[in-house]
């Protein structure tokens, strides 16, 4: 690529903090309670530990095959047809992800703020932000990302402190929910909250060393580990199984909870200033990887004409599922689905990499 970026460490943290507490703060606690019941807090720390195991994974194939993305490493294997390959699996796997995360907070906006305001319009709106965030590129998404974000994991800590008086130790009863069988091994596809991490292996390339990367992939997956579990226990400590699996959005519905007295008695207000722009840096970052992963799997000179493409076609294909139903259906498959290669794809790819390199050296 000829753009040059540079990231810092904690530009690198909070930029992969907010890909991966977007979704466990507005909507996946519940899958997590679908599965286990109240026991969600128990799977949320058995999800973060393999979720760390298979990162730690992914660092070891960085001694051998450098600071370089699957994209590049896939062209020193086979060269431009299987850059291209791994290139769309890859556009494919993140665009999977962020379409059905444009469209649940589409149906939230609409559900909770717009109620009037059709749905087109809504996304349409919500396309044409995120193209014109994805414009200015990452290095300003990441700057402003840390400056917010910050603010956005403390609005989270003081609202699980906040609702301490509406906490029920009972609702957390039975300690294992709906079973250890439920937990440990059904609940392996809701691995899909951490599958984000791909991200850290394609902006390696533009990282100032290796070993930036890994302590910001650490630190991101202990913050999103630690956000996951605290919600997941204010929820079920607040709301009890089966009214838990019940609310799309918990994050939400826990700061309806949030009371001071007579004065202050809409504390979601603030939620939905929080929960909207850090969708919107959510959305916009992926819409630039987006586009930089194609820019570089095809050879484009320029990523900025692919930008309204890009935001056009997320949100057209949002737009596939007909109701509410539909999309919790579309999108719990394409997390299931997807998910996998993007923990695969960072692990195997590399390995390929350095097999073929010893293999080329034993040959000289």
């Amino acid at each position: 690529m000829k753009e040059k970026i540079r990231l810092n460490q904690k530009q690198l943290t909070m930029l992969m903090a907010n890909l991966l507490i977007v979704k466990i703060i507005f909507a996946f606690p519940r899958n997590l309670f679908k599965t286990s019941g109240n026991a969600a807090w128990i799977e949320a720390i058995y999800l973060t530990a393999i979720a760390a195991i298979l990162l730690e994974v992914t660092f070891l194939t960085y001694k051998s095959a450098g600071k370089k993305s699957i994209i590049q490493l896939a062209e020193s294997i086979g060269g431009k047809p299987l850059k291209i390959i791994v290139s769309l699996i890859v556009v494919i796997v993140i665009g999977g992800f962020l379409c059905t995360e444009v469209r649940t907070f589409a149906e939230s906006v609409k559900i909770i703020l717009l109620p009037s305001t059709s749905i087109e319009v809504i996304m349409l709106l919500f396309a044409v932000t995120a193209g014109i965030g994805a414009w200015y590129g990452m290095e300003a998404l990441a700057t402003i990302n840390a400056i917010f974000f910050p603010f956005c994991l403390f609005f989270l800590g003081v609202l699980v402190v906040w609702l301490v008086p509406n906490y029920n130790l009972n609702n957390l009863m039975p300690v294992l929910g709906l079973g250890g069988k439920n937990i440990f091994l059904y609940g392996i596809k809701n691995l899909s909250c951490f599958a984000d991490i791909l991200v850290l292996n394609l902006i390696l390339p533009y990282c100032k060393d290796v070993e930036m990367v890994k302590k910001s992939g650490r630190y991101a997956v202990l913050t999103a580990g630690i956000a996951l579990v605290a919600i997941s226990l204010a929820y079920g400590m607040c709301y009890p199984y089966p009214f838990s699996a019940d609310f799309l959005l918990t994050a939400y519905q826990l700061s309806r909870m949030a009371r001071a007295g007579e004065y202050f008695q809409r504390f979601e207000a603030l939620f939905e200033l929080v929960w909207t722009i850090t969708h919107l840096l959510y959305s916009s970052i992926y819409v630039y990887i987006i586009c930089n992963v194609l820019k570089e799997g095809f050879k484009v000179k320029y990523s900025e004409p692919l930008i309204p493409c890009v935001a056009a076609l997320v949100a057209l294909v949002s737009f596939e599922p007909s109701s509410v139903m539909d999309l919790l259906e579309v999108s719990s498959a394409v997390k299931q689905i997807f998910f996998p290669f993007a923990y695969v794809l960072p692990i195997v790819v590399p390995i390929i990499y350095v097999h073929k390199r010893r293999k080329n050296n034993e040959k000289m």
